[in-house]
């Protein structure tokens, strides 16, 4: 028995009224994702700019405390918001603390983008919060010297990468110890919120703390 007009035309329109639904979903879930990434970038920002308070006896160079909402991402989501969230803080940090386009944005940026792409890598391996801090320190202390010693026209800059490197062995533990902390609180409202179709971590939220 074949299908009459009428048939076909509620047929027709029960597809169209799917695909306008799964329209509004995708467009629910694109507003929700960059209202959570402008939250992030902006707490990400702030750390930014207070830190540039706290002296560093490295010239150019920053503590680096705003990379941990960086490190955060880049464990729980992925290489592409992680690449969003570390430009726009070092873009937006510069601007308010009127370091755009200066040495120490021009080092802090690089060094946050490279260690972003570090981390979002290794974190497809299952490491931890503390051993992605570490290798994304390390990247970070590496890129910010070559930065430097161009900038400078020199290579002796290097001389200061074993300082560099125990001071981002501290600043690493400390990145690892705040985004457990807040990935434990903000990606359990993310899954429930934001994503509720899929979880944002695997088995109890924060768990990337164990190494």
């Amino acid at each position: 028995m074949g299908w009459s007009r009428r048939d076909h035309h509620l047929c027709a329109k029960r597809g169209d009224n799917i695909l306008r639904r799964k329209d509004r979903l995708r467009y629910r879930d694109l507003v929700r994702r960059i209202t959570f990434l402008s939250v992030l970038t902006a707490l990400s920002s702030t750390f930014y700019v207070l830190e540039n308070l706290l002296p560093f006896p490295v010239p150019f160079g920053r503590w680096g405390f705003s990379n941990s909402v960086v490190l955060m991402i880049a464990s729980e989501i992925g290489f592409g918001d992680a690449l969003i969230v570390a430009s726009a803080k070092s873009i937006l940090g510069a601007l308010f603390s009127g370091r755009f386009l200066s040495p120490s944005f021009l080092t802090g940026f690089f060094g946050a983008v490279s260690a972003s792409l570090v981390e979002s890598f290794l974190a497809r391996f299952d490491f931890g919060y503390l051993s992605l801090s570490a290798m994304g320190s390390f990247v970070n202390n590496l890129v910010q010297l070559i930065v430097i010693s161009f900038l400078v026209g020199s290579t002796k800059t290097f001389l200061l990468f074993p300082l560099m490197v125990i001071l981002g062995l501290v600043s690493g533990t400390v990145n690892a110890f705040l985004a457990s902390k807040m990935g434990g609180i903000v990606f359990e409202n993310y899954s429930r919120f934001f994503f509720a179709q899929k979880k944002a971590t695997d088995g109890i939220t924060g768990d990337r703390v164990r190494s």
